[in-house]
């Protein structure tokens, strides 16, 4: 048996008549403490005098404990964690169902993130809870079980992204079980969750098309609105509801966008945009319109939700004699950012959008129908590293 030494990290073991073992050890402040350890077997009470001493020499040390000694601590049930927590071991209350993980990481991010996500945290953590159950124990949680549960998702016939997605909060999820030392490694570390382009879902939308679409538009405003999406680049609606008056620079034709998806990184709270002559008499058309009222947002009049938006703007569409397509509002946006990199560099067009070359590339930049009909009218020749159009000479 050790033996119990004050300012040391060894603990002891006694053993009471009713069978019932008591770890005995000294904590961290050199305060002597007695853990009850129940009517459990001389082998078991033995590695729990051991994860004990490690605790104790981690506190300490302040350093984290070892790896052997938090998987020990993410499968106990929680009479043994308040036992642990009763003599300053681990914090009082720790989490070891992925219930109350979850529960608990939401609750941290409460007034720190918007409506949206948190709705889905929500729905991420329903998927989790309807297929492991809220009282699954972190501790039980595998690569396989992560695997499985990408399976599950995909057998409820969702999208591959939308089940990425998923996967890719669950990830966040348990990484704040690593964060608390509940976890030493995530069990959905494997799991894809980095969105794949779905350029089968990629729609261009002429500038001829774009004007039939904002003539069938009811009034100023949705005028503007489309486009904002389609000859400004905004995200709609956040960033088109989020448009201020006070934002309009006319006498440089340029305005502030303010960013609610990218606002919370530093240096990406909001973007100056050129007031492109594209899109130039809208702005004009709703300033002066009498409906405005001297309002202090841009769009004041039709501050609906986004479904509703989407709908409505659905209608226009077929107003206008054309059929709608697949997200309708990020096309316009990708459509815009795919026009100005024929004429601006990636760095410059990507500034005005407000996203980074990586994502314009594999979500936003389109191949279009005319691409092709250029390609066959160009002809390259290896040895002078030319291209011959129409008989004219040009660089390939």
């Amino acid at each position: 048996m050790a033996t119990l030494e004050k300012g040391g990290i060894m603990a002891s073991i006694s053993k009471l008549q009713n069978g019932r073992k008591v770890i005995q050890f000294f904590d961290k402040t050199g305060k002597r403490r007695a853990l009850q350890a129940g009517k459990v077997s001389m082998k078991i009470a033995q590695g729990v005098r051991t994860h004990v001493e490690r605790i104790v020499s981690a506190q300490i040390a302040g350093h984290a404990i070892d790896d052997v000694t938090a998987l020990w601590l993410s499968g106990l049930d929680k009479t043994m964690n308040d036992k642990l927590a009763k003599v300053g071991l681990v914090e009082a209350g720790i989490t070891a169902t992925l219930g109350e993980l979850i529960d608990e990481f939401i609750k941290l991010q409460a007034g720190d993130v918007k409506p949206r996500t948190m709705a889905k945290y929500t729905g991420a953590k329903n998927h989790l809870v309807n297929h492991f159950g809220s009282e699954k124990r972190l501790k039980d949680l595998t690569a396989a079980s992560a695997k499985e549960f990408r399976a599950y998702l995909l057998g409820k016939g969702l999208a591959e992204n939308t089940v990425r997605k998923i996967c890719g909060l669950a990830k966040t999820f348990l990484n704040h079980a690593i964060d608390k030392e509940i976890l030493t490694k995530n069990p959905f570390k494997a799991v894809p969750s980095s969105l794949v382009p779905t350029r089968e879902r990629h729609y261009f939308l002429t500038q001829e098309d774009t004007e039939k679409v904002i003539a069938a538009a009811p009034d100023a405003e949705w005028k503007l609105i489309i486009a904002l999406a389609r000859y400004g680049g905004l995200r709609t609606p956040s960033e088109t509801f989020a448009l201020r008056w006070d934002d309009v620079n006319w006498a440089e034709n340029r305005f502030y966008v303010r960013s609610p998806k990218t606002e919370r990184y530093e240096g990406k709270e909001g973007r100056t945009v050129p007031l492109f002559p594209e899109l130039r008499p809208y702005f004009d058309d709703c300033y002066f319109s009498p409906d405005n009222k001297s309002s202090e947002y841009v769009i004041s009049g039709h501050r609906i939700k986004s479904d509703n938006l989407r709908t409505t703007f659905n209608k226009i569409i077929k107003r206008a004699g054309l059929t709608p397509w697949p997200k309708p509002f990020q096309n316009l946006r990708s459509s815009r950012e795919t026009e100005l990199l024929e004429r601006f560099p990636i760095q410059t067009v990507v500034a005005w959008l407000g996203n980074s070359p990586t994502v314009a590339l594999q979500s936003y930049l389109q191949v279009r129908d005319e691409d092709y009909e250029k390609a066959l009218h160009i002809r390259c020749s290896p040895e002078r590293n030319v291209a011959v159009s129409s008989g004219q000479e040009a660089k390939c």
